[in-house]
């Protein structure tokens, strides 16, 4: 794939299109861990301890966490991969890239881990925030990030060669 700037209109509405569905999906899905975790502690707002209620103690089974994880493990792949392809497209410095398509694999594990320990330690929920804190904000960062240097950097490119080009010829 061509830099995210190069890319033909067509092409960009295409990869434009994913990035704010997966954008939408995941604020789908954050309404949804509020909604069904709200409460579970006896509050009529999301907190730490209603997330901690879902996975400490007899909240839920190792055999439903297995299924969760490797359900969640599997279909996120693919979208921290779609993400990501898009991302090391553009033009931001290479160390940026590197370490944000990286960020979301490691914040779900964490995540993930979280899940497991919280069941033994109430204190691992704080895992449970901390990874889904450093995945979600990873991907949104990097769908923002895309589609400004799709869209709106090229322009400013644009504009400062079309002034030089103005300036030249006064």
């Amino acid at each position: 794939m061509k830099p995210l700037s190069e890319l033909a209109v067509d092409m960009k509405t295409l990869v434009t299109a994913t990035l704010i569905f997966l954008g939408v999906a995941i604020l789908v899905a954050l309404t949804y861990l509020d909604l069904s975790h709200i409460g579970s502690s006896g509050g009529p707002v999301l907190t730490v301890h209603d997330i901690a209620a879902t996975y400490y103690g007899p909240g839920v089974g190792y055999v439903t966490l297995l299924s969760l994880a490797h359900i969640h493990m599997m279909g996120l792949s693919a979208v921290f991969f779609m993400v990501g392809y898009i991302f090391v497209h553009s033009s931001f410095p290479v160390r940026w890239k590197a370490a944000f398509v990286a960020l979301p694999f490691f914040g779900f594990l964490v995540d993930v881990s979280g899940w497991f320990l919280t069941k033994l330690a109430y204190g691992c929920v704080y895992l449970v925030l901390f990874g889904g804190g450093v995945f979600v904000l990873s991907l949104v960062t990097m769908i923002v990030l895309s589609l400004y240097d799709m869209w709106l950097k090229p322009r400013t490119q644009m504009a400062v060669v079309a002034s030089r080009q103005r300036e030249a010829t006064s």
